[in-house]
């Protein structure tokens, strides 16, 4: 079966990770907003290279783990307890927003593949959903060796 232009054209990989955790939420936190380190917990960002263009805004460059880059832009919200990133521009289109929330945080994604890419969207998908119960995991991992 063969998918026309306008079907694919609109295939989005759309999906929310949750993971509860019973820890003081400002550690998760403070490892989760830490810009610099979010290639230790997202391995689908091999590179980061952004600078702070208003307060808790970042633009730059991304490097995906795939052979490919694009521009970003991550947004701190302290208040909210969220850190979105926007995939401004390269082989990915949309955004992931992390939330903690009453003991969970999530990841929730919204973005859209260009190209050839496109074409696998469905594996990517699920590629992104495991890559992103690990980068949670990992997060609260790090959050749990500082808890007290």
């Amino acid at each position: 079966m063969f998918l026309s232009l306008s079907e694919i054209i609109i295939i989005m990989i759309e999906f929310v990770i949750e993971k509860s955790f019973n820890m003081p939420e400002d550690i998760v936190w403070r490892i989760a907003r830490d810009v610099n380190s979010i290639p230790n917990y997202w391995k689908g960002v091999r590179e980061l290279n952004v600078k702070e263009v208003d307060k808790n805004v970042y633009e730059g460059r991304i490097r995906f783990a795939f052979p490919s880059s694009g521009k970003v832009r991550i947004i701190i919200n302290d208040d909210e307890r969220t850190l979105t990133f926007e995939y401004l521009d390269g082989p990915i289109r949309g955004y992931n927003k992390v939330k903690l929330s009453k003991g969970k945080i999530s990841s929730e994604w919204r973005v859209t593949m260009i190209g050839l890419l496109k074409l696998a969207e469905g594996w990517n998908r699920d590629h992104f959903m495991e890559g992103t119960e690990h980068a949670l995991e990992r997060i609260l991992n790090a959050a749990l060796s500082l808890s007290p």
